[in-house]
């Protein structure tokens, strides 16, 4: 974790400001120069909540005194009573999150694991060279739109767009629910961009902080869409521009399938779900991807798209009109959908300045 990442990040609740222990740093390697990185740490936030720094990776989960209780029980001596203080104040809360997380945090972080980009895998159809174009027709600007822009990829997953993006901005920060976000930090060498771990519903920054929003493909794998939308959109700033893109509803045979089998699927044990892609759905979405391309399709890409379908526990699918009436309620401008495809669409607009 770059220390500069520090003074941006706040309570995730109250936004105030976090008190900071070192316990370790490193030297990470980027590919213009080497920096001193904060390896270990603990965050304290006035309402009693500690987010541990595991392995460069700011941990800003609410739950996170749950999901890394080893860590933070190995470097601060209260963690039983704060921990039994924090169930105290906040138990529907934690209930709250711990539930609506579980399984989303699992499937994506299983899902992500079977990109490799050494191999040149890629990324719903797209090269990974190709993904800053991708983002550029998605938010509708050229190159030098963003070169002086603080950008927020909410929801990075694989992490790959968020130093993609940095590479044609001041700075761009990678936001994940995942443990995929380790793995996003170890492959990135672009220090513009910086990645943390947090429930978008409950993002550790100050409103206004950012100059644009990106969320591709993210806020309808959550248990509201709108909801998320409300909780994410007051961190860009007067004239930033959010750009988000989302599913829209489909008539086939074949997707409303899926739909009934994923109330299924979701529901069961990961692995257990993933024995069954593999065993009963893989072998003929194989077979049909070669015929209609005469090749023989990437094992790992078709994994991913299987388990896209079939493991999250929220996906949502909203029409643009509605989408369109979300940001004009929210005091946006200049609403437009600047890509489509079978599955979904881009939708861009422009915060309201007030002053």
């Amino acid at each position: 974790m770059q220390p500069g990442l520090l003074k941006l990040l706040v309570c995730p609740i109250e936004k105030t400001d976090l008190k900071f222990v070192l316990i370790s740093e490193f030297e990470k390697e980027y590919s213009t120069q080497t920096i001193i990185e904060i390896k270990e740490g603990l965050l304290f936030s006035n309402m009693g909540f500690i987010f541990p720094i595991i392995d460069g990776v700011p941990r800003l989960l609410l739950e996170a005194i749950y999901d890394y209780s080893d860590f933070i029980k190995s470097h601060f001596d209260g963690y039983e009573k704060t921990k039994e203080q924090l169930e105290l104040k906040y138990k529907g809360l934690l209930t709250y999150c711990i539930k609506k997380n579980k399984r989303t945090k699992k499937s994506f972080e299983f899902e992500w694991s079977f990109l490799n980009e050494e191999k040149k895998d890629k990324i719903w159809n797209d090269d990974i060279s190709e993904l800053s174009n991708v983002f550029l027709r998605e938010t509708g600007h050229d190159p030098s739109y963003f070169s002086d822009k603080t950008i927020i990829d909410i929801g990075c997953g694989h992490g790959v767009m968020t130093t993609k993006i940095s590479e044609i901005a001041t700075c761009a920060i990678g936001v994940e629910l995942s443990k995929s976000i380790e793995h996003a930090y170890i492959l990135n060498k672009n220090i513009n961009a910086m990645y943390i771990q947090a429930d978008l519903q409950f993002l550790p920054f100050k409103s206004s902080s950012f100059d644009v929003l990106y969320s591709s493909g993210v806020i309808h794998h959550t248990n509201n869409t709108e909801l998320s939308l409300s909780l994410i959109e007051p961190i860009l700033k007067e004239n930033g521009k959010i750009c988000l893109w989302l599913y829209h509803s489909r008539k086939s045979i074949i997707h409303n399938l899926i739909d009934k089998c994923r109330k299924v699927t979701s529901a069961l044990p990961l692995k257990l779900t993933f024995f069954i892609l593999v065993i009963f759905v893989l072998p003929f979405t194989l077979l049909i991807k070669f015929f209609k391309r005469n090749k023989a399709p990437n094992f790992r890409e078709e994994i991913i798209d299987l388990l896209d379908s079939f493991t999250p526990e929220f996906r949502h699918e909203t029409e643009q009109d509605l989408a369109t009436i979300w940001l004009s309620r929210r005091n946006y401008k200049n609403i437009r959908i600047t890509t489509e495809s079978q599955f979904g669409y881009s939708i861009i607009g422009e915060k309201e300045n007030y002053s």
